[in-house]
């Protein structure tokens, strides 16, 4: 019932504030300012965080950060992934695969990157990263080429950091 409430308002606020699209430059601009309509207030700049009012004559509803649709006001493109914070190595996928699986991993900070592939003894099968990579995601691709049917282990060492992955190649 609460949300429906909620959902109620918002949409009351969103209705009663529609026919005010156009907001006065200085509240646009650096510094903000106030301006108002029949029955809305908008204290603040747009982007910023901001109180805007709509008043009826058996209602007041809030909303606690103002932006107007369509508008990049800080020109700072945005990227489709954030930028990781810590490493990691994902499942591959697919798994079980045949003949290609696509291994992810993150890296925060450039380091030296070791990959290598294991079987089930724990003899190492092949190395797959060995070099300094950039901060950053990354892809890559294993071919099972030339491996026997089985479960393999994939480790990632990297700056103190170490994880490992099982992965099972079907023929």
């Amino acid at each position: 019932m609460r949300l429906l409430l909620v959902v109620i308002a918002v949409l009351s606020f969103a209705a009663a504030a529609s026919g005010q699209y156009q907001i006065s430059q200085s509240v646009v601009g650096s510094g903000g300012g106030m301006t108002s309509g029949a029955s809305w207030e908008l204290i603040g700049t747009v982007g910023q965080p901001a109180i805007g009012v709509v008043t009826g004559v058996s209602y007041t509803n809030e909303i606690g950060f103002w932006y107007q649709p369509g508008w990049i006001l800080t020109g700072v493109p945005e990227s489709g992934e954030p930028f990781p914070t810590v490493f990691s190595l994902e499942q591959n996928q697919p798994n079980p695969f045949n003949p290609v699986t696509t291994l992810r991993f993150s890296v925060p900070e450039q380091s030296r990157v070791t990959i290598r592939l294991y079987n089930v003894m724990g003899r190492e099968v092949r190395t797959l990263v060995d070099e300094d990579l950039e901060a950053g995601h990354h892809t890559m691709t294993l071919s099972g080429e030339g491996l026997p049917s089985g479960v393999y282990f994939c480790r990632m060492e990297a700056a103190g950091f170490s994880q490992t992955r099982k992965l099972i190649l079907l023929k």
